[in-house]
Protein backbone atom coordinates (compact mmCIF):
# COMPACT_ATOMS: atom_id res chain seq x y z
CA UNK A 1 0.00 0.00 0.00
CA UNK A 2 1.46 3.36 -1.06
CA UNK A 3 -0.22 5.32 1.72
CA UNK A 4 1.27 3.05 4.40
CA UNK A 5 4.72 3.56 2.91
CA UNK A 6 4.20 7.32 2.91
CA UNK A 7 3.08 7.23 6.55
CA UNK A 8 6.20 5.27 7.48
CA UNK A 9 8.52 7.60 5.52
CA UNK A 10 7.02 10.70 7.13
CA UNK A 11 7.05 9.15 10.60
CA UNK A 12 10.72 8.18 10.22
CA UNK A 13 11.57 11.73 9.26
CA UNK A 14 9.57 13.22 12.13
CA UNK A 15 11.17 10.90 14.70
CA UNK A 16 14.58 11.99 13.45
CA UNK A 17 13.54 15.62 13.65
CA UNK A 18 11.61 15.73 16.94
CA UNK A 19 12.48 12.51 18.73
CA UNK A 20 10.42 9.46 19.61
CA UNK A 21 8.35 10.91 22.44
CA UNK A 22 7.66 14.30 20.84
CA UNK A 23 6.37 12.92 17.55
CA UNK A 24 2.57 12.86 17.67
CA UNK A 25 -0.17 11.45 15.48
CA UNK A 26 -1.16 15.05 14.74
CA UNK A 27 2.36 15.75 13.46
CA UNK A 28 2.25 12.68 11.23
CA UNK A 29 -1.22 13.46 9.86
CA UNK A 30 -0.38 17.13 9.24
CA UNK A 31 2.87 16.29 7.46
CA UNK A 32 1.00 13.93 5.12
CA UNK A 33 -1.93 16.27 4.65
CA UNK A 34 -4.57 13.96 6.06
CA UNK A 35 -6.80 13.93 9.10
CA UNK A 36 -5.56 12.25 12.24
CA UNK A 37 -8.65 10.01 12.24
CA UNK A 38 -7.64 8.72 8.78
CA UNK A 39 -4.39 7.34 10.24
CA UNK A 40 -6.47 4.89 12.28
CA UNK A 41 -7.54 3.20 9.05
CA UNK A 42 -3.92 2.12 8.57
CA UNK A 43 -2.60 1.85 12.12
CA UNK A 44 -4.14 1.52 15.60
CA UNK A 45 -1.91 4.10 17.30
CA UNK A 46 1.41 5.92 17.25
CA UNK A 47 3.26 2.95 18.73
CA UNK A 48 2.10 0.68 15.92
CA UNK A 49 3.28 3.19 13.30
CA UNK A 50 6.65 3.61 14.98
CA UNK A 51 6.99 -0.15 15.38
CA UNK A 52 6.32 -0.54 11.62
CA UNK A 53 8.96 2.10 10.85
CA UNK A 54 11.49 0.34 13.04
CA UNK A 55 10.73 -3.10 11.63
CA UNK A 56 11.11 -1.77 8.08
CA UNK A 57 14.48 -0.20 8.98
CA UNK A 58 15.55 -3.40 10.71
CA UNK A 59 14.77 -5.40 7.57
CA UNK A 60 16.67 -2.94 5.34
CA UNK A 61 19.65 -2.96 7.69
CA UNK A 62 19.77 -6.72 8.15
CA UNK A 63 19.49 -7.35 4.39
CA UNK A 64 22.42 -4.99 3.94
CA UNK A 65 24.43 -6.91 6.56
CA UNK A 66 23.61 -10.27 4.96
CA UNK A 67 24.48 -9.02 1.47
CA UNK A 68 27.74 -7.50 2.70
CA UNK A 69 28.83 -10.83 4.20
CA UNK A 70 27.98 -12.82 1.03
CA UNK A 71 30.57 -11.23 -1.26
CA UNK A 72 33.24 -13.33 -2.91
CA UNK A 73 36.54 -13.16 -1.09
CA UNK A 74 38.25 -14.09 2.11
CA UNK A 75 36.72 -14.03 5.57
CA UNK A 76 38.62 -10.81 6.21
CA UNK A 77 37.26 -9.23 2.99
CA UNK A 78 33.72 -10.13 4.01
CA UNK A 79 34.07 -8.64 7.51
CA UNK A 80 35.64 -5.43 6.17
CA UNK A 81 32.90 -5.14 3.54
CA UNK A 82 30.31 -5.64 6.28
CA UNK A 83 31.82 -2.81 8.35
CA UNK A 84 31.97 -0.48 5.35
CA UNK A 85 28.34 -1.16 4.42
CA UNK A 86 27.26 -0.71 8.03
CA UNK A 87 29.04 2.64 8.40
CA UNK A 88 27.61 3.82 5.08
CA UNK A 89 24.15 2.83 6.26
CA UNK A 90 24.55 4.91 9.42
CA UNK A 91 25.99 7.80 7.44
CA UNK A 92 23.09 7.79 4.96
CA UNK A 93 20.28 7.07 7.41
CA UNK A 94 21.29 9.35 10.27
CA UNK A 95 23.39 12.17 8.82
CA UNK A 96 20.69 13.89 6.74
CA UNK A 97 18.63 14.52 9.87
CA UNK A 98 19.33 17.01 12.61
CA UNK A 99 18.95 14.34 15.28
CA UNK A 100 20.66 14.96 18.58
CA UNK A 101 22.60 12.32 20.41
CA UNK A 102 19.98 12.41 23.18
CA UNK A 103 17.19 11.77 20.65
CA UNK A 104 19.14 8.82 19.25
CA UNK A 105 19.70 7.40 22.74
CA UNK A 106 16.01 7.92 23.62
CA UNK A 107 14.97 6.05 20.48
CA UNK A 108 17.40 3.24 21.19
CA UNK A 109 16.10 2.88 24.75
CA UNK A 110 12.50 2.71 23.55
CA UNK A 111 13.27 -0.07 21.10
CA UNK A 112 16.01 -1.85 23.05
CA UNK A 113 14.57 -5.32 22.47
CA UNK A 114 14.64 -4.80 18.69
CA UNK A 115 18.25 -3.56 18.86
CA UNK A 116 19.15 -6.60 20.99
CA UNK A 117 17.56 -8.99 18.49
CA UNK A 118 19.29 -7.27 15.59
CA UNK A 119 22.63 -7.57 17.37
CA UNK A 120 22.01 -11.30 17.97
CA UNK A 121 21.14 -11.81 14.29
CA UNK A 122 24.23 -9.85 13.26
CA UNK A 123 26.44 -11.87 15.60
CA UNK A 124 25.04 -15.11 14.19
CA UNK A 125 25.74 -13.97 10.61
CA UNK A 126 29.32 -12.97 11.42
CA UNK A 127 29.88 -16.24 13.31
CA UNK A 128 28.81 -18.18 10.18
CA UNK A 129 31.37 -16.27 8.11
CA UNK A 130 34.08 -16.98 10.71
CA UNK A 131 33.14 -20.68 10.72
CA UNK A 132 33.32 -20.78 6.92
CA UNK A 133 36.77 -19.17 7.18
CA UNK A 134 37.88 -21.94 9.56
CA UNK A 135 36.54 -24.60 7.19
CA UNK A 136 38.41 -23.01 4.27
CA UNK A 137 41.52 -23.07 6.46
CA UNK A 138 41.89 -19.26 6.25
CA UNK A 139 41.75 -18.71 9.98
CA UNK A 140 42.74 -20.67 13.06
CA UNK A 141 40.18 -22.62 15.03
CA UNK A 142 38.62 -20.20 17.45
CA UNK A 143 35.38 -19.44 19.22
CA UNK A 144 33.35 -18.02 16.32
CA UNK A 145 30.76 -16.44 18.62
CA UNK A 146 33.44 -14.63 20.63
CA UNK A 147 35.08 -13.33 17.46
CA UNK A 148 31.70 -12.10 16.17
CA UNK A 149 30.91 -10.53 19.53
CA UNK A 150 34.31 -8.79 19.61
CA UNK A 151 33.85 -7.35 16.12
CA UNK A 152 30.40 -5.98 16.96
CA UNK A 153 31.53 -4.64 20.36
CA UNK A 154 34.59 -2.91 18.90
CA UNK A 155 32.55 -1.37 16.12
CA UNK A 156 29.89 -0.08 18.50
CA UNK A 157 32.46 1.19 21.01
CA UNK A 158 34.29 3.20 18.35
CA UNK A 159 30.99 4.64 17.06
CA UNK A 160 29.92 5.48 20.61
CA UNK A 161 33.24 7.19 21.37
CA UNK A 162 32.95 9.31 18.24
CA UNK A 163 29.33 10.19 19.09
CA UNK A 164 30.40 11.12 22.61
CA UNK A 165 33.23 13.31 21.31
CA UNK A 166 31.14 15.38 18.89
CA UNK A 167 31.14 18.99 20.00
CA UNK A 168 27.62 19.87 18.84
CA UNK A 169 25.93 16.69 20.13
CA UNK A 170 24.37 16.19 16.68
CA UNK A 171 24.50 12.80 15.00
CA UNK A 172 25.24 14.36 11.60
CA UNK A 173 28.49 15.71 13.07
CA UNK A 174 29.82 12.21 13.74
CA UNK A 175 32.91 11.52 11.63
CA UNK A 176 31.84 8.16 10.23
CA UNK A 177 34.95 7.99 8.02
CA UNK A 178 37.11 8.10 11.15
CA UNK A 179 34.87 5.46 12.77
CA UNK A 180 35.41 3.18 9.77
CA UNK A 181 39.17 3.77 9.68
CA UNK A 182 39.58 2.97 13.38
CA UNK A 183 37.26 -0.05 13.19
CA UNK A 184 39.21 -1.46 10.24
CA UNK A 185 42.46 -1.02 12.18
CA UNK A 186 41.09 -3.07 15.10
CA UNK A 187 39.68 -5.73 12.77
CA UNK A 188 43.14 -5.98 11.20
CA UNK A 189 44.56 -6.67 14.66
CA UNK A 190 41.91 -9.33 15.32
CA UNK A 191 42.68 -11.02 12.02
CA UNK A 192 46.43 -10.80 12.67
CA UNK A 193 45.69 -13.01 15.67
CA UNK A 194 43.34 -15.54 14.03
CA UNK A 195 44.58 -15.65 10.41
CA UNK A 196 46.51 -18.75 9.44
CA UNK A 197 50.04 -17.96 8.28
Amino acid sequence: MQKKGLILDVTRSLIAQYGYSKTTLDDIANAIGMKKSSLYYYYKNKEEIIYAVIMREKKIYFNLVEDALKIEGSTYDKIINYERKKVNYFKKSISPYDITINQFIELKKNIRSIFNQLECDEKESIAKVVLAGMKKNEIKKCNKEKVAEAIIAISEAIRFREVYNTETQRMREVDFDLVLKQTEEIINLIFDGIRKQ
